[in-house]
């Protein structure tokens, strides 16, 4: 994976609506346009520290705790406990209340309490309605259908970052894992997990994808989940990409996922089960200077999820094939490496690749297909484009004079 020039800081500079350190990372899945904000990764290095579950514990009473007010069976219960429980239970509850805050407040809290079982109960019908919206209407998963030990994945850009972790993630599970990348071999920790195999295949090249389609089904039998998840980036301007790095660019992100949906997609028809799932970003939404070639190719990455989704209910009549798209922000991979100090420097939060990995074998495992959000307080750039322009333009705009131009012809390999 190659990066050129890594000079670029506008996409940094934008607002991030929450700010945390690697100790406090978390993904959000999206369900139309809410985000269910949910702890994720800690640093590594914390594993062996005295301190490792205090933190642990820290953070999940900190979830808990910020999703109270929106819980409609917390609220609704002091709702009911304040004006309708007996009298044995209210009154005294009244009576102590009373000893800190005067009639009028404790009316105010009431009706706040109303007002909070409102919306917890308006959030739970739109998370509701927008998953099943996601998986064709059906309120049933496909899980059910899945006996994870018979079952075959085939992982893309599997020999580091993120196709590393989801493979090792999978394996976890019993899942037979078929590693897929350009590299001659796949790093020892892979090598050393039994049921991890390794193919080695240019996805960007349509006969070589079909070839090892084949190899793989008289090998091991029929793919049930592909992961299209290689990648590259490069950074330069539009008029200063090459002709190679494009063809290069196009290729591994976008055109080598109609390689493997053609390769594998058919089978799933067949037999109605399977879920693919597409590595995006959340470049999908928005160019900045300096990567719109990249972010052009993520974009479309989304786009082909869309039609995939509608073309496997139209045409397909098959609903039981799940979809999910996950669009990241930076991460500590190996193709963002060559720029982390830009990051760094532009103070920008650069994800664990593991809560991303976890988000995503999570959703395999769900038997239903998904939008995964993983942000890190950038989430709500997702829908950025529905915005009136004069607000979306003004926020983009903000960060104009902190670009640096990039580099051109200084390409580095990340991974």
């Amino acid at each position: 994976m190659a990066v050129a020039g890594p000079r670029l800081r506008h996409i940094f500079e934008l607002p991030r609506l929450n700010f945390h350190s690697r100790k406090q990372q978390r993904y959000s899945l999206q369900s139309g346009s809410n985000f269910h904000m949910l702890t994720g990764g800690d640093d590594t290095s914390l594993d062996n520290s005295p301190f490792y579950y205090d933190i642990a514990v820290f953070k999940m009473a900190t979830s808990l705790v910020k999703n109270l007010p929106f819980s409609p069976s917390v609220t609704g219960a002091l709702l009911y406990a304040l004006t309708r429980a007996p009298d044995q239970y209210r009154k005294p509850l009244l009576q102590r209340l009373s000893q800190y805050l005067s009639p009028k407040n404790i009316a105010r809290a009431i009706q706040t309490l109303k007002w909070l079982v409102a919306l917890g109960l308006a959030r739970n019908a739109h998370v509701f309605l927008s998953d099943i919206a996601q998986n064709n209407f059906r309120l049933r998963s496909e899980r059910h259908r899945y006996v994870w030990e018979t079952e075959i994945a085939v992982v893309t850009g599997a020999g580091s970052g993120f196709g590393a972790l989801m493979s090792k993630g999978l394996a976890e599970k019993s899942i037979k894992v078929i590693a897929v990348d350009i590299k001659d071999e796949l790093p020892l920790d892979l090598q050393a997990i039994n049921n991890i195999h390794y193919y080695k295949c240019d996805i960007t090249n349509r006969q070589s994808v079909m070839n090892m389609a084949e190899w793989i089904h008289q090998e091991h039998g029929e793919v049930s989940i592909l992961i299209n998840n290689a990648g590259v980036c490069y950074e330069h301007s539009i008029l200063d990409a090459s002709e190679k790095a494009l063809n290069n660019l196009y290729g591994v992100n976008i055109i080598s996922h109609y390689y493997t949906l053609q390769a594998f997609l058919p089978n799933m028809i067949k037999n109605k089960k399977g879920h693919v799932v597409a590595t995006a970003s959340m470049a999908s939404f928005l160019s900045p200077p300096g990567l719109v070639p990249y972010c052009n190719t993520k974009a479309a990455v989304l786009s082909l999820h869309d039609g995939l989704l509608a073309e496997m209910r139209v045409m397909y009549k098959c609903p039981e094939v799940k979809f999910s798209i996950v669009h990241p922000t930076f991460a500590d991979t190996p193709m963002v490496q060559p720029f982390k100090n830009e990051l760094n420097a532009a103070k920008a939060f650069v994800l664990d690749p593991q809560v991303v990995s976890d988000a995503v074998v999570k959703q395999i495992l769900s038997g239903k297909g998904r939008q995964i959000i993983v942000g890190g307080g950038t989430g709500w750039l997702a829908g950025i484009r529905a915005w009136p322009h004069w607000i979306s333009q003004a926020i983009l705009r903000s960060g104009d004079n902190k670009v640096k131009l990039a580099e051109v012809g200084q390409e580095r390999t990340g991974g």
